[in-house]
């Protein structure tokens, strides 16, 4: 047996901006997931697959008093025997019928 290389995760220039936009603490919690995603890359829900072996999840964030809900959606892309590189690059505040966040 051998043992999994783990996964590198970074949080892309777009998805900081926009955890700069939405405010709070949606940064840190963003940087928590990125670093859950290191430890386990597949958390989420698996969305579709991407081009060249790569697959696209989204995963949702709690709201919290400081942030709204977040919609967070990330890329692996796993070459062997390479560690995986997991690259969020959407963090969305989610939205609820009626105009509520």
């Amino acid at each position: 047996m051998t043992e999994e290389q783990p996964a590198i995760a970074e949080i892309t220039r777009e998805a900081r901006s926009r955890c700069a936009a939405i405010g709070g603490d949606s940064l840190e919690a963003v940087e928590a997931l990125r670093a859950e995603l290191e430890k386990n890359p597949t958390l989420g829900r698996r969305a579709r697959s991407a081009v060249g072996g790569m697959k696209l999840y989204t995963t949702r964030l709690e709201g919290t008093h400081a942030r709204p809900a977040l919609t967070v959606t990330y890329v692996y892309d796993a070459p062997p025997p390479e560690p995986g590189l997991i690259r969020i690059a959407l963090v969305s505040p989610v939205r609820f019928a009626g105009g509520d966040v």
